[in-house]
């Protein structure tokens, strides 16, 4: 998996981030954790449950999601997803997250 250098984090998750981010790649379990990706097709983004990334299919390195936010509950990933459209948004002057998050 892959983080972004820019990469969201819920308010609540901000003093364990590093943390979050080890148990991520290593397969821990965090029941309340989401993450959010870049999506693979003509989406913005996806929101995935920390659980989903045990799946064989997203070892392979072909298939790792690219991280872009890491939120505490499935309500606060849709909080920093609008927080991300919004920034994205202001910065750029459109929505192409994919291109924002490239640079």
């Amino acid at each position: 998996m892959h983080f972004s250098r820019k990469l969201y984090i819920s308010p609540s998750l901000h003093k364990k981030c590093g943390k979050v981010k080890w148990k991520l790649r290593t397969g821990r379990p965090q029941p309340a954790v989401y993450i959010i990706a870049l999506a693979k097709n003509n989406d913005l983004l996806e929101i995935y449950h920390s659980g989903l990334l045990k799946q064989k299919y997203y070892k392979k390195k072909q298939n790792a999601p690219y991280i872009v936010g890491i939120a505490a509950g499935y309500g606060g990933a849709v909080d920093l997803v609008i927080e991300i459209i919004e920034d994205v948004l202001r910065e750029t002057g459109a929505c192409d997250v994919k291109t924002y998050f490239a640079k």
